[in-house]
């Protein structure tokens, strides 16, 4: 697996946080029939959570859309070496894994191919949540025939019995179930309420990240930061 080492050393050298492997036979059919997944994690710079705190969302937004690039960049790269091997790959970026507004969902989740890659599980709030950085992240994907080693995929939450994403939802959109692979979204978020209000927020130039400030893995992260 010394090819596998090598791809994942270069994706950390271009800037990735985590870089896990992962089983998505059969997910990705919609536009490209590769069957393993390379999820990328990118922590969000501390200056990013100051703008949130200072509810700077104009300063945020052109922050996190730097981290977006910078993963867009990491992807068609990590999709060039790839090739360059002898194998086939497809970098997911936001254009080619297209995002619909209303149900808030890519074609291919980043969030399923970093649980099924052991990188994180899904919070109350249904943003994936990384051990080391909480939901202060922005996530990027690549897929690939290239054999890779899978991570341990996370089919249970790890959050314990903290509440703040939930309590902080200005729409009540959160419910209490906490996320196990076995339910689907809706039986922890009312998705439509969510939407309705974030399109809001987006079209006001502003932006509703109250549950992935709130986190508490989030905070830790922060404080160490």
């Amino acid at each position: 697996m010394s090819e596998m080492n090598d791809l994942k050393d270069y994706l950390i050298s271009l800037g990735a946080s985590k870089v896990g492997f992962a089983d998505v036979n059969g997910l990705a059919n919609e536009f490209v029939d590769l069957p393993n997944g390379i999820s990328l994690v990118l922590k969000l710079p501390l200056e990013a959570m100051e703008f949130l705190n200072e509810e700077d969302y104009e300063s945020y937004w052109k922050c996190f859309h730097k981290q977006i690039d910078k993963l867009t960049e990491i992807s068609l790269k990590g999709e060039e070496y790839i090739k360059k091997l002898g194998y086939d790959a497809f970098g997911l970026t936001m254009t080619r894994n297209e995002c619909d507004m209303e149900k808030l969902l890519s074609i291919l989740p980043y969030k399923t191919i970093a649980t099924k890659s052991g990188m994180g599980w899904i919070g109350r709030s249904a943003l994936l949540v990384t051990p080391e950085y909480g939901s202060a992240i922005a996530l990027g994907g690549i897929l690939t025939d290239m054999p890779l080693e899978f991570g341990t995929p996370i089919t249970d939450s790890e959050c314990d019995e903290c509440t703040n994403c939930q309590d902080a939802c200005p729409v009540n959109a959160i419910n209490p179930q906490k996320w196990n692979d076995r339910l689907t979204r809706k039986d922890i978020i009312d998705i439509e309420a969510c939407g309705e209000y974030i399109i809001e927020q987006y079209k006001a130039g502003l932006g509703c990240t109250k549950c992935m400030v709130e986190c508490k893995i989030t905070k830790e992260y922060l404080k160490k930061e």
